[in-house]
Parts: structure tokens; C-alpha cells; sequence
């Protein structure tokens, strides 16, 4: 009996894994920013939807009432900036909206004045009369900062004069709406016949449009930035690749007879 040699038998293909290339490495960096930063513009969104929801039977966003109060004979919130330059600040006004401020005096049966003006008018009118200035106003919890200015009682009440945009005087609660426009205001509350010691709750909103196309701009880019990062995550990995390498197998002995 002899032993002769078989042909080889074809090797079998085992899978092999290429290694992780650095480019592989910077799309799953890229992916992972675009998908965080996605998801955090969604949730943005989805804050500032919810926020819009939030608004009160009239569309308005309110804060407050809180008291505001003097021993002098107005109050005033001295400087109001609204900017909106360029071809674009008619529409910029209308995605500002509306402005309302509304007060009652704790003096019963005091008639009181709200008004809004340009800053220089308003400015001419309080000079050397005896006032308050809203410097600063802390939220949580509630702080008003005011400026005292030294004078004395003003010539004439405060609707007598003609440079107001928006106003109204009267007893009870009284509401001033103002439609928000480009210039520098300032913003005074007043007893209605300019004698001293101002005390009113006030409440201001505004019905801020602007929010609504802001949350659903954020809502769609948010949304397709945590896709796209997802996807090249995705990808990236699924296409990293495999082959297939020969496995050798050793020649087997045959038995012949």
C-alpha cells in the first residue's frame, strides 16, 4: 500500500475586517456634533412652542402685577430703544407686535395716567419736576431699582400734553396698547392731575409673534441636524467593509493500495 499526495483542496474564504481609517473617525466626530447640536435645537424649539402657549385669552405674554411705587410725582422707565433699521423694519415691527401695559392705582378713587412718548419729549416734560427712574427690575424674586430725580410738582398734567403715542388716564385699572415702532421711548405713569405719591400695580406684555416662526424654524432645522448626524453615524459604520481571506489547508495523505 502507498501514500501519495493530494492536489490541494481550494482554501476557504474567513471574513476580515479592514481597519478603522482616520477619515472613519472624523465622519463619526461630524455626525456626533450634528446630531447634538440638532437635538438641542429641537428642544429649543420645542421650549419656545410651548412658550407661545403660554400666552393669556388676548395673545398677550404677561408679567406681573407688581407695585410700583414713589413719594414724587411720576414714574418713568427713562429709555425704551426699539431699532428695527433696513428694508426689512416693517416687517421686523409686525413680527414685534404689540405692546400693553396696564395699572391701577392703590389710591381709592384716584385717577391715574399711563402714557408712552418719545424719550426727548418726555425727558423736556420731567425736567426739574420731581420723579423716579426704573433703573433696573429683578424677576425671582421681584426688585425694582429706582433713580431718584430731585424737582418739583410739573406745570401741567401729564394728558394735557400732545406727544404721547399711546395713553390713557382715568379711576380703575386702565390699559394702554401701543402697536411697537423704530425710536427711543420712555414709558411714565403718573397721578392724572400730577399731584405726588405714585402707587400702582402695573403688568406689562406683549404679543411677541416673532416666537411662533422661530419655534417652527428651530423645530425643522433642529430635526433635519439630528437626522443627517444620525445618518452619517449610521452609514459611516455600516460601511466600513469586510472581505474575505484564504485559509490554507494542508495537503492530506492518500492511501492506494
Amino acid at each position: 500500500m502507498t501514500t501519495t499526495p493530494t492536489a490541494p483542496v481550494p482554501s476557504q474564504a474567513a471574513p476580515v475586517r479592514p481597519s478603522w481609517s482616520a477619515w472613519r473617525t472624523i465622519l463619526i466626530i461630524v455626525g456626533v456634533l450634528c446630531a447634538m447640536l440638532g437635538g438641542t435645537v429641537l428642544i429649543g424649539g420645542g421650549i419656545a412652542l410651548w412658550a407661545y402657549d403660554q400666552r393669556d385669552g388676548d395673545g398677550y405674554f404677561t408679567a406681573g402685577p407688581e407695585q410700583f411705587t414713589t413719594d414724587s410725582f411720576a414714574l418713568s422707565a427713562p429709555s425704551l430703544d426699539i431699532d428695527v433699521a433696513g428694508p426689512d423694519a416693517i416687517y421686523a415691527d409686525d413680527l414685534l407686535g404689540d405692546v400693553r401695559i396696564r395699572a391701577e392705582s392703590n389710591k381709592s378713587d384716584a385717577p391715574l395716567f399711563i402714557g408712552i412718548g418719545p424719550s426727548n419729549d418726555v425727558a423736556r416734560y420731567l425736567d426739574g419736576v420731581g420723579h423716579a427712574e426704573v433703573s433696573d427690575i429683578e424677576v425671582d424674586p421681584f426688585k425694582v431699582t429706582y433713580t431718584p430725580r430731585p424737582g418739583a410738582e410739573p406745570a401741567a398734567p401729564p394728558a394735557d400734553q400732545t406727544f404721547w403715542v399711546a395713553s390713557d388716564t382715568g379711576t380703575g385699572p386702565r390699559t394702554l396698547s401701543w402697536d411697537v415702532a423704530n425710536g427711543d421711548w420712555a414709558v411714565v405713569i403718573m397721578n392724572a392731575d400730577g399731584s405726588a405719591v405714585v402707587d400702582a400695580d402695573v403688568s406689562a406684555g406683549g404679543t411677541l409673534p416673532v416666537i411662533l416662526p422661530i419655534a417652527i424654524g428651530a423645530i425643522i432645522v433642529g430635526g433635519v441636524l439630528l437626522l443627517v448626524g444620525i445618518a452619517i453615524i449610521v452609514v459611516t459604520i455600516a460601511t466600513r467593509g469586510s472581505g474575505r481571506r484564504p485559509m490554507p489547508t494542508a495537503p492530506g495523505p492518500v492511501t492506494a493500495p
